[in-house]
């Protein structure tokens, strides 16, 4: 039986939007990472907790009411439901949870065709059969010492990135290939990934964590679509937005689509981290990782 985590939740304090309105705000766990629709169209949310391995995992919410799914996971990262499972990026591995909350390794370090350190983000592909999971290269590389949270400056000529982050494709009986190669200036530590494209031809865009671009890939070509979100951890594409997280900036944007105008929709979170863009009721539902919460932003 699933241990019982949370009974009303909602907090007493409303989270302010840009333009002043209030926010329904969550209490979720202990460091909330990665958020999804899954099973009988309830919410998971993936918990990192404390820093002991196999204590992490995921929770699920019903109503106001959150309740531990499953644990045995490291320090899960993104998550997405596909093909009856959710799939959840954790460093070095790839895990697959069936509907009772049995997790089972889906794919591990050595199964992929070169090093990796940092598996993050996961986005579902539209074959259903396979997602797509980012490596994003070990974070530390990024951030100066001396401050909290802080990036070293983009121009920073000391700062050597190991450019190794890259995005590979993992199929739900786990074969793994690279989709997204490694290499490229425009994005040497993509976090949060997302796909679009009409049909067979996927577009994957990528959050580049340390320079703040989002950049899309069609199989051959790099495009940076938008830039100056540093931090940048989820995104989501809309009909005429992308929406883009920020974890060290704690802020969410929306970038029109056409005109390329950015917007801040969203600026007190202490982390904003891999949020749900949740299209049937026009919201974002954002993970706070550092205040153990879950936001519930409207979209006009």
């Amino acid at each position: 039986m699933m241990r019982f985590i949370f009974s009303f939740v909602v907090l007493s304090l409303c989270f302010s939007a840009v333009g002043g309105d209030e926010i329904r705000v969550l209490k979720v766990g202990q460091k909330p990472e990665s958020v999804c629709r899954g099973f009988a169209g309830k919410l998971f949310v993936t918990v990192i907790e404390g820093e002991e391995p196999g204590d992490g995992g995921i929770n699920r919410l019903d109503g106001d009411n959150v309740t531990e799914f499953c644990r045995g996971m490291n320090s899960p990262k993104g998550m997405a439901f596909v093909g009856g499972f959710l799939i959840v990026a954790d460093e070095t591995s790839v895990w697959k949870v069936d509907q009772k909350g049995r997790p089972s390794i889906l794919a591990k370090k050595d199964d992929f065709p070169a090093p990796i350190e940092f598996l993050n983000d996961v986005a579902a592909s539209r074959d259903g059969k396979s997602v797509y999971v980012t490596e994003m290269s070990h974070p530390k590389w990024m951030f100066d010492p001396d401050g909290e949270r802080k990036l070293w400056p983009v121009d920073n000529k000391t700062v050597k990135p190991p450019m190794t982050g890259c995005v590979y494709r993992v199929s739900l009986d786990g074969k793994i290939t690279l989709r997204v190669p490694a290499g490229n200036q425009v994005m040497p530590g993509p976090n949060g990934v997302t796909v679009g494209g009409n049909g067979n031809n996927e577009l994957l865009v990528m959050a580049d964590f340390f320079t703040g671009n989002i950049v899309s890939h069609d199989g051959k070509n790099f495009r940076v679509i938008a830039s100056g979100m540093r931090g940048a951890d989820g995104v989501a594409l809309g009909q005429d937005a992308i929406y883009v997280s920020s974890w060290s900036l704690g802020k969410v944007w929306k970038v029109d689509r056409k005109t390329k105008s950015t917007k801040v929709l969203a600026k007190d979170f202490t982390t904003a981290a891999d949020f749900y863009y949740d299209r049937k009721n026009s919201q974002l539902i954002i993970p706070d990782m550092l205040e153990g919460t879950l936001t519930f932003l409207k979209l006009q």
